[in-house]
């Protein structure tokens, strides 16, 4: 992924980039004293479930319980389901969705001020399941009333290829929404198809439209769990019969 952190203080620039790419990759943008507080209180939970080992020094890793598995197809386990609400009410995920900087990032993008919409997860991806890996999709295609959307990719613990980050496809969200295959399995891409991906650490994020094609490689990792997030937002000018409609979806 081509890095953009450099354009944060050129405003045209980042929104340039961002439209022309589809997305946005920033190294080391989120402080970890946004990001510890919501790993650890995630991490207690994801222990609760018994899902990754306790960890009190909160170290920007997550090591799976030996056999650990979602149930289902992962996004539809009952502890996974219940636990999002949870999460995506807690005042620590807030205060880091709704931080100034992620905002001023957004308001470059959308050339307006943004707020932040429903339908915000934490992922766990637990090694030995290739069945839970998300394939590859666009946003729009799941939520055709929300064109505008952007979301924001983190991942809570450092993420090398072998566990599993964010990959896109740049420019892609210049050619329309495509059929899809179905609500499980996602769109078919063509094998030359050019990814952009890279190892990412807590503190990188990606910003990405609701067109642009993106995935997640399969954690392939035999002991660590892969932990991020998935942060809606839309702009104030859509106003909020969308929010409700896209909680609703």
């Amino acid at each position: 992924m081509e890095d953009s952190t450099h354009l944060l203080a050129e405003p045209e620039m980042l929104r340039r980039a961002a439209l022309e790419s589809g997305y946005l990759y920033l190294r080391g943008f989120l402080p970890e004293f946004l990001i510890a507080p919501v790993r650890s209180f995630v991490r207690k939970g994801f222990a609760e479930l018994g899902w990754v080992d306790a960890d009190d020094a909160n170290l920007p890793a997550m090591k799976a319980v030996p056999d650990a598995k979602l149930s289902g197809r992962g996004w539809d386990d009952p502890n996974w389901v219940s636990f999002q609400s949870y999460f995506s009410q807690h005042p620590d995920f807030l205060t880091l969705a709704e931080s100034p900087s992620v905002m001023a990032v957004l308001q470059a993008v959308m050339d307006e001020p943004a707020w932040l919409a429903s339908m915000n997860f934490c992922w766990i991806k637990l090694p030995g399941s290739p069945a839970h890996t998300t394939l590859p999709h666009q946003d729009e295609w799941y939520m055709p009333q929300c064109k505008s959307m952007w979301s924001m990719w983190l991942p809570f613990v450092c993420t090398p290829l072998e566990v599993g980050p964010l990959a896109v496809v740049p420019g892609s969200h210049k050619h329309g929404v495509r059929e899809h295959r179905n609500a499980f399995s996602g769109l078919q891409v063509e094998s030359d198809v050019v990814w952009a991906s890279n190892e990412m650490s807590a503190g990188d994020v990606v910003f990405f439209s609701a067109r642009t094609i993106h995935c997640a490689w399969s954690n392939m990792s035999p002991t660590m769990a892969r932990v991020s997030a998935d942060v809606r937002y839309e702009p104030c000018s859509v106003g909020e019969d969308s929010k409700l409609r896209t909680f609703q979806k």
